[in-house]
């Protein structure tokens, strides 16, 4: 499998593609003006501690009170200062959620220093490679913590993964005699920036390429392989003139992720819907071309939907809850392939999807993890005329109210024998194809339309016009 990570570097953002046999797989983009807190590491100040749903508000000096989950058997009191990690970033009006499991990523090794077992990554299968890493790992850790080997150190020489676990530690020590400096919350450890943690979470033997556009991490990441013993990895530096994404034909794919609407390749499709709750997923046949009847139509489309859907909440970065709607399927062989398919996909997503279960009506629940702002909510804002609920009023409802309007100021006696309605140009076009000649009769005055691209759909202005 032909793989290649390109990495664009600008000074207001840094954006990251993982390519797999010529489809954009993962996508990543991290803005430098905005706070990005997941695997940052405080001294917090306890807030406030609520019993009643067995939780505490921690000061961490970032704006918002850190929300942490407590254990029944774990008691804080108001003032404490404890070390926390950051796992989700704030969103909206709710502050960012915190751990007190505090972890420290390596590029084989994952440090748990108050942690108290050793765990290998699912994806090392050989039980006797997993004996050894687990028998190795128990002499080499410290006492009363924890480590969880990654999928790379299955074929990593020992030496560097002594080195990795080393250099976790060593990061332990220091962030320990921080948090005895100074008073009151403040940052301990600051999380890697996207082009770096990309080495440390994407690079594996497999990878072909790594392209970059900016020569200091260029340099970086060139040596960066050399130490982790991956010089095969052939690291580019881009010199074009146009935008990298742009050059190597990326653009539009991820343009298209903002999308509601993705087209499978036979031609059935998928509608993707966000609410607060939850992300909903409608799977369609439309226009399929495979051919067969309507049962073989159905489940050909269900295999290609169940592809797609988990690449599309990989890209774009989909996590909680996320429900999808599957074409009806009569059997539960047939329940259970497409089941198989979303698990099969899963496995290389590092957010750790699972299919929870799937529904008398075809309906797959699913989970991911969600600790970053998904792509969306960093590439867009709330719409201020729909208010994110995705719909505007239509131009006759429009319509409707300024006839509303008006009955209410001719019943407290404001007539007047000229008006100026000005209203947004879709409703302009329906009023004066459908009702200024209706308004004029029931009001028994002269009305004129004017039109104004400024306002919103749903605003309009109502003058006298006499003079």
């Amino acid at each position: 499998m032909t793989k290649i990570i390109y990495v664009s570097v600008r000074p207001e953002e840094t954006r990251m593609g993982l390519v797999e046999e010529g489809r954009l797989r993962d996508y990543a983009v991290e803005r430098r003006n905005t706070d990005n807190l997941v695997g940052n590491v405080y001294r917090g100040q306890v807030c406030n501690v609520v019993p009643g749903i067995q939780a505490a508000f921690v000061d961490l000096d970032v704006g918002k009170n850190g929300f942490l989950t407590l254990k029944k058997e774990e008691k804080l009191s108001q003032g404490q200062m404890i070390l926390v990690q950051v796992v989700k970033d704030a969103r909206g009006s709710k502050g960012p959620a915190i751990t007190r499991n505090i972890t420290l990523p390596g590029r084989y090794v994952v440090l748990e220093p108050f942690g108290s077992r050793i765990s290998l990554s699912r994806k090392i299968e050989s039980k006797t490679k997993r004996s050894q890493l687990r028998e190795w790992a128990s002499q080499v850790l410290p006492p009363k913590m924890g480590l969880v080997l990654r999928t790379a150190a299955a074929s990593a020489d020992k030496k560097e993964i002594q080195a990795d676990v080393e250099n976790q530690l060593h990061s332990w020590k220091i962030l320990l005699r921080r948090s005895k400096l100074g008073r009151g919350p403040h940052l301990l450890y600051r999380e890697l920036d996207l082009s770096i943690r990309m080495i440390r979470d994407y690079v594996t033997e497999d990878v072909q390429k790594i392209v970059v556009d900016d020569v200091t991490i260029y340099h970086t990441l060139t040596n960066m392989l050399k130490e982790m013993g991956l010089p095969q990895i052939e690291v580019k530096l881009y010199s074009g003139t146009d935008d990298l994404f742009s050059s190597y034909q990326l653009d539009e794919e991820i343009e298209s992720m903002s999308d509601r609407v993705v087209w499978l390749p036979g031609g059935g499709y998928l509608v993707f819907d966000y609410t607060e709750a939850m992300t909903v997923v409608d799977v369609n046949s439309g226009r399929y071309s495979g051919g067969g009847d309507r049962d073989e139509t159905g489940m050909a489309t269900n295999r290609e939907a169940a592809v797609e859907i988990a690449r599309q909440l990989r890209l774009r970065d989909i996590g909680g809850i996320i429900v999808a709607d599957f074409i009806d399927m009569d059997t539960q062989e047939e329940q259970e392939e497409i089941l198989q398919i979303l698990r099969k996909e899963f496995a290389s997503d590092k957010m750790k999807p699972k299919v929870i279960d799937i529904t008398s009506l075809n309906l797959v629940e699913m989970t991911r993890m969600k600790a970053r702002k998904n792509l969306a909510s960093v590439l867009y804002s709330t719409c201020p005329t729909c208010r994110g609920s995705g719909r505007v009023l239509s131009p006759e409802t429009v319509y409707v109210e300024i006839r509303r309007r008006l009955r209410s100021i001719f019943a407290e006696g404001n007539m007047s024998h000229s008006l100026l309605i000005t209203v947004h140009p879709m409703v302009y076009s329906w009023i004066m194809e459908q009702g200024v000649k209706d308004m004029e009769r029931e009001f028994s005055c002269k009305i004129k339309t004017a039109s104004d691209a400024a306002l919103d759909i749903g605003v309009f202005t109502i003058l006298a016009a006499d003079h």
